[in-house]
């Protein structure tokens, strides 16, 4: 494969998570299946472009902005192909939400992409020799000495604090940062989680140094990848990759019925662990194309507005109820001590409602009690 090779945290965490991936999207160039999740975070990204170009020379929105803003959402959702009105309206929600609560800093650039072959874009190059690639969604002086890196995301989950201090779009972003905005002495990083908080991190000089280091690795084992070594890797992140349809260990799992499962007595930790681990991918993957099949099933049903006959058994669209009751009228015909009883509150809800009163925050707070679910599993790299 070719030797000049930009990295992106895109590009590393496919060759980290799985080998055949990395090889069907960056030397085999094979199309995507499409992402619902991934054309909800195209739109996001290019109507907070707008609006953050809009801050830049006004500094606050009018009516007619914030119109404006929502405007080019929408077109970009129906461009985009964003075709389940939730997720379409969850967007227009999250915009309106970041809009509503925008920045009060300088911006200083919008998008600013490093390493592609156009005009506007900057080479960016480690010490290392090692070339970048990638955009960042927004610079904001914070004051002459510091800058704040923004990233969008629209994910629904947060990375926990050692994730953002490892997160490798961030870090790359800080390498990228201190060559173009040399002058500024610290640069603050942080994650926009439109669906709830901002949060920030840092790198220091000699995390910095280290991450530049790695990437030398990273790069050269891209660099000397064979085909006969893009192997893939079953993982839980597999339902979701963008060419399981061309990944014959994929469909193999999917069709695998003959699983030998070993007695948990005769393992030791090491096997007890791997199979535990082997056994949560195959899961992952088999409700994927549950998932998968599902959702083509239903869009054949409500195509031929008729259910499917197979044999003597017939499929067809269930859709259980859940019966919700207007809170005003429910308060009004009931005492004070019975309506409090029959009401939850939304911890969301609740955090914003703080973060726009703060006098009441530390009372409010006081009363929070933590309850915790059934204990499970996880997994995290150790240091």
């Amino acid at each position: 494969m070719a030797k000049e090779i930009k990295l992106s945290a895109t590009r590393i965490d496919a060759f980290l998570k799985c080998k055949l991936k990395y090889w069907f999207n960056y030397v085999d160039h094979l199309p995507k299946v499409p992402s619902p999740a991934f054309k909800l975070g195209i739109a996001a990204h290019e109507s907070l472009e707008l609006a953050g170009q809009i801050w830049k020379e006004k500094e606050k929105f009018t009516k007619t902005d914030k119109k404006k803003i929502i405007d080019k959402y929408i077109e970009v959702s129906v461009r985009e192909g964003i075709d389940e009105m939730s997720i379409h309206k969850e967007g227009i929600r999250l915009i309106t939400q970041r809009i509503n609560d925008f920045d009060h800093g300088k911006i200083i650039a919008l998008e600013k992409t490093f390493g592609y072959n156009d005009k506007k874009s900057e080479d960016i190059t480690t010490d290392e020799g090692v070339r970048l690639i990638g955009a960042i969604d927004k610079a904001l002086e914070i004051d002459e000495d510091t800058l704040l890196i923004v990233d969008y995301k629209t994910s629904k989950t947060a990375p926990t604090v050692y994730q953002l201090k490892d997160d490798i779009q961030l870090s790359i972003y800080d390498l990228a940062a201190c060559k173009l905005w040399p002058d500024y002495k610290r640069i603050i990083l942080s994650l926009d989680m439109l669906r709830s908080d901002i949060l920030y991190t840092y790198r220091t000089e000699e995390e910095r140094k280290e991450f530049s280091e790695y990437l030398k690795v990273v790069h050269d084992q891209m660099a000397s990848l064979k085909k006969k070594d893009a192997k893939a890797h079953l993982n839980i992140f597999c339902p979701w990759c963008d060419y399981r349809e061309y990944c014959d260990e994929y469909e193999k799992a999917c069709k695998k019925s003959d699983y030998k499962f070993l007695r948990t007595a005769e393992l030791d930790n090491e096997h007890l662990v791997k199979e535990w681990n082997d056994v949560r991918s195959v899961k992952k993957i088999i409700e994927g194309r549950e998932r998968e099949l599902s959702m083509t099933i239903m869009d054949k049903i409500r195509d031929s507005n008729n259910i499917l006959k197979i044999d003597d058994e017939k499929v067809y669209i269930r859709q259980n109820s859940r019966v919700t009751y207007d809170k005003d009228t429910v308060k009004k015909f009931t005492s004070y001590e019975e309506f409090v009883k029959l009401v939850n509150l939304n911890k969301k809800a609740v955090e914003n409602y703080i973060k726009n009163n703060p006098a009441i925050k530390d009372k409010i707070e006081a009363t929070a009690r933590v309850n915790y679910t059934a204990p499970f599993l996880a997994t995290k790299k150790i240091k």
